[in-house]
């Protein structure tokens, strides 16, 4: 028995491995302890506020808005470099600005003795939203957008 007892203690294992393995995948699948206390305290507040049918004020991450006139010189930038999709990117973007600022929509007709009727606004926000259609189609890729476009419009044949 004793020749046994020799043999089980001459074999030591190294479990430092299993234990550094086992704190990384505490790190990784953890929170932080404040962290989770912030997000706690809100979920609490927003659970306040509907039982007692109050508002809440949720913070909106800003966008910086862009000025007409930075809008305007990208463009008008004469980029070699511009694709398809980044001009009509530019371009929609121009118009959304001008039109929430109460300015007219670039997209219309307009001169000494042009006003614009309801079809020509209709035909307009049509071409705004079939390109931005595209744009959304397209996920950035420039290619992608230039045949989407492209299958979407129609040639018309002049006699």
């Amino acid at each position: 028995m004793v020749e046994e007892n020799t043999n089980v203690t001459g074999q030591v294992e190294d479990t430092t491995v299993d234990y550094i393995a086992a704190i990384n995948e505490l790190k990784q699948n953890t929170v932080d302890r404040t962290k989770y206390d912030q997000l706690k305290a809100e979920n609490k507040k927003l659970l306040d506020s509907i039982v007692n049918g109050q508002d809440i004020d949720i913070p909106q991450a800003k966008e910086e808005k862009k000025s007409v006139e930075e809008l305007r010189k990208e463009f008008l930038s004469q980029d070699v470099d511009m694709t398809n999709l980044d001009w009509v990117s530019h371009a929609l973007e121009l118009r959304n600005t001008l039109i929430s600022e109460g300015k007219p929509d670039p997209f219309l007709p307009y001169g000494k003795q042009i006003l614009p009727t309801d079809e020509d606004v209709n035909c307009a926000n049509k071409v705004a939203d079939v390109l931005q259609e595209c744009i959304d189609y397209a996920e950035g890729d420039p290619s992608v957008f230039t045949n989407e476009l492209q299958r979407r419009m129609v040639d018309v044949k002049i006699r």
